[in-house]
């Protein structure tokens, strides 16, 4: 007599737990989800690129007063050439700029300008020398271009990164998945524009 109302109420059970196990995602679980997903599209889309957009200028700060102090560094030699060996020897400045984080040194060039001062009827007229003891007579202190003004002018090509490079995405983009190339340039007035006693030279260009 028992039996069917067992079998019955058995079916009722199967049928009961069936239902809960069609039952829609709860709104709460939905809106979960969605949030995550927009959170990811928030801070990818919108704050690493605001990030990325800080932390460039702030490095090529910081690197252009590294190179700045470098140059200045450069100019306060005795002769051009003793500069010139320094920069070719001396890879403080890659390491200094190394330190930074993200900022790499690829290239250095060292080279001296010789402007006539605006007393000259062509005051844009200059010549760039890059390399010791190439200075022509005439552009020496005391020569027909004179008088002159003697600066020396560091460049640097470096590549700064940013905080956050995205790859695999298929795409070569500065400042989003590669460095961005920068030259940084400094130049300081040349100081010494004696002549060696010895040599009776201008250690200028010596």
């Amino acid at each position: 007599m028992h039996r069917p109302s067992s079998r019955v109420s058995h079916e009722m059970l199967l049928r009961s737990n069936r239902i809960r196990r069609r039952s829609p995602r709860s709104p709460a679980g939905s809106q979960m989800a969605d949030f995550a997903a927009a959170l990811v599209i928030l801070v990818v889309v919108i704050f690493i690129p605001l990030l990325d957009l800080t932390i460039l200028p702030i490095r090529w700060m910081l690197a252009r007063e590294i190179i700045n102090d470098y140059s200045r560094k450069l100019a306060l030699c005795e002769t051009f050439s003793e500069s010139y060996a320094l920069m070719k020897a001396d890879p403080s400045l890659a390491t200094r700029l190394l330190r930074l984080g993200g900022v790499e040194c690829k290239d250095i060039n060292l080279q001296l300008r010789i402007s006539r001062v605006f007393l000259s009827p062509h005051p844009d007229e200059y010549v760039l020398i890059e390399g010791p003891r190439t200075i022509p007579t005439e552009w020496l202190p005391g020569g027909k271009k004179s008088p002159c003004t003697y600066s020396l002018e560091l460049k640097v090509t470096t590549l700064i990164s940013p905080a956050f490079l995205m790859s695999g995405i298929g795409l070569d983009i500065p400042g989003l998945t590669s460095p961005v190339p920068f030259e940084i340039s400094s130049a300081h007035e040349w100081e010494n524009l004696a002549r060696n006693p010895i040599s009776k030279k201008y250690y200028l260009n010596e």
